[in-house]
């Protein structure tokens, strides 16, 4: 899982059957310097800034500038996969999607 930044949206009228109504998303992963800005340790280098985005499937109902929780794999697809019986897998093909709205985020600086 990692913590983002929603940045857009992407359309796509041609999708896998599975994947139709699924609304999908641009997500910027955060920096450690994104979510606490000044607690670096002395001598530690800071990460060089990432144009990464990362497309999510949205469960939620998320949008631009929302800060979002996005699992990746197995957990992304039976996050987006309807109420599955017991050991059938999912068979959505996603990657990742959003699985929570953040409300707020607190670094320890003594943990970092």
């Amino acid at each position: 899982m990692f913590l983002g930044r929603v940045a857009g949206s992407v359309w796509s009228t041609v999708k896998w059957p599975e994947a139709r109504g699924l609304k999908l998303l641009l997500v910027r992963p955060y920096r450690l310097g994104d979510l606490a800005p000044g607690v670096m340790k002395p001598g530690a280098e800071a990460s060089e800034p990432t144009d990464d985005l990362v497309v999510c499937a949205d469960t939620l109902d998320a949008g631009p500038g929302d800060d979002v929780l996005v699992a990746f794999g197995h957990a992304a697809r039976v996050a987006v996969s309807e109420k599955l019986p017991p050991g059938t897998k999912p068979n959505v093909p996603i990657d990742a999607a959003v699985v929570a709205v953040v409300d707020r985020v607190e670094v320890d600086p003594e943990a970092v």
